[in-house]
């Protein structure tokens, strides 16, 4: 009886332990999940911010062409 209770003792002891590594597991766990969502939150941000770059370069280029487009070509007929 004796030595049964020691191995239940010893059961339990272990079983703890694997308790407490899970949980040290499962904080490792959060700690890299959240490091790569701030990562990848990062990178889209900066993404985006180069692609916003990219689009005020088409507006602008877009606006000189109707600016263009909008002055009065010179006809050869002024210069008759």
């Amino acid at each position: 009886m004796e030595k049964r209770l020691v191995k239940k003792e010893e059961i339990e002891k272990q079983l703890q332990e694997i308790v407490a590594l899970i949980e040290q597991v499962d904080a490792k766990m959060e700690k890299v999940i959240a490091d790569v969502i701030e990562e990848r939150y990062a990178q889209n941000k900066e993404h985006l911010a180069h692609l916003e770059g990219r689009i005020a370069g088409v507006e602008r280029r877009l606006d000189g062409k109707k600016a263009n487009a909008e002055r009065p070509l010179p006809s050869k007929l002024y210069f008759v």
